[in-house]
């Protein structure tokens, strides 16, 4: 291993009385440092404990401008911060999915403006992996996803399209500004998810 080569060369050229100051020395300590904090067991716990809380934030669509955004949109941009703020390295990803196709009451997807639609999650790098991360759906919903900190989870939709993530952070911008101007096509679809969602977790 790269690093672990680096830490051995470095010990052996002290035994030997070398003059370690002609090493790249910042370099091997910041990859160093690196390494142990994206492997560390208080960073992979501290992982899990930012998915799940941000996970169990009840799946909420807005109901009007002013209201939370806990869709798969404003849950997985607040797991995006949030991870970011611990110094991991995350991007988005969105995928193309079809209303028609989820396991939602017809009655319900028939109010959707349209049946195909984006669905956004995150993807996380861990031991130079990256790792998929979809907090969308609630611990209290029959489907949602736990994460030990290492393994992929599963996409919350059943998707036809997955973008790049050069296409997906254009996307993550662009979806911003056409939620605000889309929003009341929208309204009576996000209330009835929203009861829906409600009665699942009754049951």
């Amino acid at each position: 291993m790269y690093i672990w080569g680096n830490i051995r060369y470095l010990i052996n050229l002290t035994k030997f009385g070398h003059d370690c100051k002609s090493l790249r020395l910042n370099s091997l300590k910041s990859s160093i440092e690196k390494f142990f904090n994206n492997t560390s067991p208080t960073k992979h716990m501290e992982s899990i404990k930012i998915f799940n809380q941000i996970r169990d934030l009840p799946f909420h669509c807005p109901e009007s401008l002013e209201d939370k955004d806990y869709r798969c949109w404003g849950k997985n941009r607040i797991l995006f911060e949030e991870l970011k703020k611990n110094n991991f390295e995350v991007r988005f990803r969105v995928c193309d999915f079809l209303w028609s196709e989820q396991k939602i009451p017809r009655g319900i997807t028939l109010k959707s403006p349209k049946d195909l639609d984006k669905h956004l999650y995150v993807e996380i790098k861990i031991d130079n992996k990256w790792v998929l991360l979809d907090c969308s759906n609630d611990s209290k919903l029959p489907s949602y996803n736990t994460w030990d900190g290492k393994s992929n989870c599963e996409i919350a939709v059943k998707y036809t399209k997955i973008y790049s993530p050069e296409e997906s952070k254009e996307i993550e911008e662009q979806e911003k500004t056409e939620f605000i101007n889309n929003f009341n096509q929208y309204k009576e679809f996000y209330i009835s998810m929203n009861k829906f969602f409600d009665k699942l977790r009754l049951m």
